[in-house]
């Protein structure tokens, strides 16, 4: 549940120093670090120049926070107990966090969580609207 804001805080943190997580793939060792090789240029510049996937990631934390903590016109829809939603949202929450230096922990725990959701539907478990996740207790 800390995940959408673990990844937020990450997202901020990106924006400031910015650093394409697999820069070693291909790269050289210079005095000043790794220089990222020519077959990661693209990504790079999607983080570094252009901080388009920090952006993403921000805006796919909110709407992961927005699923796990639901406002009271949400809660109980069809959206917060989608569980393909919620496999889809966190596996790309995941896939775009794991670019980006800051935000590669929140991204594997997202990446598991969405394989837990698949599992979970292959099972058949549903997400109620009650207090404890069914109907219990409602007459």
């Amino acid at each position: 549940m800390l995940s959408p804001i673990d990844t937020q805080s990450a997202s901020f943190w990106a924006f400031l120093f910015r650093k394409f997580f697999w820069d070693m793939i291909g790269g050289t060792l210079g005095p000043a670090g790794i220089i990222p090789g020519k077959n990661t240029e693209p990504l790079v510049n999607l983080v570094v120049n252009i901080p388009l996937l920090q952006s993403f990631s921000l805006v796919l934390g909110i709407f992961a926070l927005v699923l796990e903590y639901p406002l009271p016109f949400i809660e109980g829809t069809a959206i917060h107990r989608s569980f393909i939603l919620r496999a889809v949202l966190y596996f790309l929450t995941g896939f775009v966090g794991i670019m980006i230096y800051q935000c590669v922990d929140p991204a594997v725990y997202f990446v598991i969580v969405s394989g837990v959701y698949v599992m979970a539907m292959s099972k058949g478990e549903q997400i109620g609207s009650g207090p404890c996740g069914d109907d219990r207790g409602k007459v």
